[in-house]
C-alpha cells in the first residue's frame, strides 16, 4: 500500500497482464503523440531523467506504452514544480530491475522465458497490477523527495493496519498510474492500441465502440446477481462516459460487458 509493494509474488501478474510478448516496450508512439515537445524530452534526457538511453544521439526518439506512463509522471511532476533531483529518486525507484530470484519464483515456464528476456522493473509491475488484478495504483510524492506506492485494494482490506488519519496527505501529490493508463487508452489511434497488447480482445472491442460513439450504455454483469449499469445521458459530455467506460475497464473485475 504505501512505501515498498514490490513483491515477489506479484511478478508472475506481468505474465498474466501482458502475455507471452514485449509490446508494450515497442516504439510506437512520437513526441507528438504524446503532446510534449522533444526540446523538452532531450532536457529530460540530458538531465538523466528517461527510463531508457538511446542507441544514439542523432535518432529521433520512439517512445513505447512504458515510456508514454513515465514521461506523464514526469510531466505532471514538473508542472507541480518537483525539482529535477526529487524526479531522478522516484526514476531510479521504479527503473529497478526485478531480481533473478524473484523470476524463478514464477511457476509457469512459458512465463519465465517472456520475464527473462524482458526489461521489467518496478513501473511495470504495478501498471501489470493495474491491467491483471483491477487495482487503481497512485504515486504520492512530496518535494522532500519522500515518495510512497497507494494501492486502492491494499486499504481497502487494510492489510497493513495503517490508521491513514495520522498519514499527512496534505504534504503530498496524487499521481494516478489509472488515470495515465486511460488517457493512453483514449487518445492514441486503435491500432497502436491493439498493437500494444495492453487490453483483451473483448476490452478492445468495447473501447473500439466507445470511440466510435456507437454506445450509448453499458452494462457490466458482474456475477450472476449483481449489474452495473452505466448511461452516457448522465454525464454532460460523451468524453465524460468514455472516461468513465474505460475506468471500469481497468478497475471493475466483471464477467460480462453488454452494450
Amino acid at each position: 500500500m504505501f512505501g515498498e509493494v514490490f513483491q515477489k509474488d506479484s511478478v508472475e501478474n506481468i505474465f498474466n497482464a501482458f502475455g507471452v510478448c514485449d509490446k508494450i516496450f515497442k516504439p510506437m508512439l512520437t513526441a507528438n503523440d504524446i503532446s510534449i515537445s522533444y526540446r523538452t524530452i532531450n532536457n529530460w534526457e540530458s538531465n538523466g531523467l528517461m527510463l531508457q538511453e538511446r542507441s544514439s544521439n542523432r535518432n529521433w526518439h520512439k517512445f513505447s506504452f512504458v515510456d508514454f506512463i513515465w514521461l506523464n509522471i514526469v510531466f505532471e511532476l514538473r508542472q507541480l514544480g518537483f525539482p529535477i533531483t526529487k524526479i531522478k529518486k522516484l526514476k531510479d525507484f521504479l527503473n529497478e530491475i526485478i531480481d533473478d530470484n524473484s523470476l524463478l519464483e514464477v511457476k509457469r515456464k512459458e512465463a519465465r522465458i517472456f520475464l527473462n528476456n524482458t526489461s521489467l522493473n518496478r513501473l511495470v509491475l504495478l501498471l501489470a497490477e493495474i491491467m491483471y488484478n483491477k487495482n487503481h495504483i497512485a504515486l504520492l510524492c512530496n518535494k522532500n523527495g519522500d515518495f510512497y506506492i497507494y494501492n486502492e485494494q491494499e486499504v481497502k482490506d487494510d492489510k497493513f493496519n495503517l490508521d491513514i488519519s495520522k498519514f499527512q496527505f496534505n504534504n503530498f501529490v496524487s499521481i494516478s498510474l489509472t488515470d495515465i493508463i486511460i488517457k493512453y487508452l483514449i487518445q492514441h489511434k486503435l491500432e497502436i492500441i491493439q498493437e500494444s497488447k495492453i487490453l483483451d480482445e473483448r476490452s478492445l472491442e468495447l473501447l473500439t465502440k466507445l470511440r466510435t460513439a456507437t454506445v450509448s450504455e453499458v452494462r457490466f454483469k458482474i456475477n450472476d446477481q449483481d449489474e452495473l449499469l452505466i448511461q452516457a445521458e448522465v454525464f454532460e459530455q460523451q468524453d465524460d462516459f468514455v472516461v468513465a467506460i474505460v475506468r471500469m475497464i481497468l478497475t471493475l473485475s466483471y464477467q460480462e460487458a453488454i452494450l
